[in-house]
């Protein structure tokens, strides 16, 4: 959530300024991108019945990191589809992990353990925002997406290292 508040923080600002030079109110319309949420949140829960939570949500926050680098285009329509992708993988990832965290907990714990993901996911946002923000103003967009991409790099590294292959085995329909 930290890399999806932190781009979208940026996004009116780099949308207005060179070399877009977009008002605010054309530049706000990136924002229509999160209705792609929907679709790539319903779409990941059937994939994740196909081919596992670990491997949907690597290729979820994959696509989001992808989705990220391509906002460093000089060319308009490039960012906004840049941001559709990023929008896309983003709300894929999140519901992967939302259902992952109420599944593995124990039939007593999940309502405790969906509360505390959702308490880190705002979390996340506070924090990755203000940083996100604070690496925008002092570095630029390109920086800002290097970030982003490494803070995804490390979430599908911590889905992929060899400890979570036990709670693969358990998790995976």
């Amino acid at each position: 959530m930290g890399s999806f508040v932190a781009l979208y923080n940026a996004a009116g600002f780099r949308l207005t300024g060179e070399p877009f030079a977009l008002s605010p109110a054309v530049a706000s319309l990136v924002y229509l991108s999160y209705a792609t949420g929907s679709v790539s949140s319903a779409t990941a829960g059937r994939l994740v019945a196909r081919f596992g939570r670990p491997r949907c949500l690597v290729v979820a926050l994959t696509t989001t990191a992808v989705g990220a680098v391509v906002t460093l285009s000089g060319s308009l329509a490039v960012v906004v589809v840049g941001f559709v992708v990023f929008t896309g993988g983003f709300f894929a990832a999140h519901a992967v992990a939302n259902g992952w965290v109420a599944l593995r907990a124990p039939a007593q714990a999940r309502a405790s353990a969906s509360g505390l993901y959702t308490l880190a996911y705002y979390l996340g946002s506070s924090v990755g925002g203000t940083l996100g923000s604070i690496v925008f103003g002092a570095a630029g967009w390109g920086w800002l997406v290097g970030t982003v991409v490494v803070w995804l790099a490390l979430a599908a590294a911590g889905v992929a290292l060899p400890g979570a292959a036990t709670a693969r085995h358990r998790t995976t329909p």
